[in-house]
């Protein structure tokens, strides 16, 4: 059985195809579900958020015409929901929104990470993670729980691999010192045996026990 392209489904969803929007929406739902897990203030809004992602590739069928990837055009839709999504719930709303800065524990309503993990460092790695600036929340969660390189983040994001490897020295060094900031809270273990070997080992733990490889 010939097996269609990301491509190939979304241009025949956006000519009316519903099969093919199936098949493309089955492909990529439970990586698009995974990117909006750790990023919402609560469960409730996951399913919305998705939902509106998936959406929004045939809203937006005049701004894909093949230049970018299907799965970039995807992901940049989801990119967009998301800032929205945290314009909107914003606790100073009137201010000027920078996702450089700006991380989800800034919001009205966010609770502490819902992920469950059994080991502690695996859930403060997950709560540090909404803990930093968006930006750096979603290269790491890509290359953590999706497993992309820093060539193929920059491909999906549509951003230079230079800017993305700098997002993620940066987003490391930030997440390291959540982390051991969250430990050092319970006493289970000082901030200086957090290392970045230790948040790959931990974001590995994460995955197993999600599920999610």
């Amino acid at each position: 059985m010939l097996v269609r392209s990301d491509g190939e489904l979304l241009e025949a969803w956006q000519a009316g195809d519903a099969a093919a929007g199936e098949a493309f929406v089955d492909r990529h739902f439970a990586a698009i579900t995974r990117f909006f897990r750790n990023k919402a203030c609560g469960d409730d809004d996951v399913a919305e958020l998705v939902g509106q992602t998936f959406l929004g590739c045939t809203a937006g069928k005049d701004r894909w015409r093949g230049e970018a990837g299907a799965r970039q055009f995807l992901y940049a839709i989801a990119g967009n929901v998301l800032r929205k999504y945290i314009r909107g719930r914003y606790k100073r709303r009137s201010e000027e929104l920078d996702f450089a800065a700006v991380c989800v524990q800034d919001c009205e309503g966010a609770s502490p990470s819902s992920i469950v993990a059994h080991k502690r460092e695996a859930r403060s790695l997950a709560q540090a993670l909404r803990e930093i600036p968006v930006d750096d929340q979603i290269v790491l969660e890509l290359m953590y729980f999706e497993g992309l390189s820093g060539s193929e983040l920059a491909a999906l994001l549509g951003v230079p691999e230079g800017t993305v490897r700098g997002r993620i020295a940066r987003g490391r060094q930030r997440l390291r010192e959540r982390v051991a900031a969250l430990l050092a809270a319970g006493a289970a273990a000082p901030a200086s045996d957090v290392s970045p070997e230790h948040l790959d080992e931990w974001a590995r733990e994460l995955r197993r026990q999600q599920g999610w490889e």
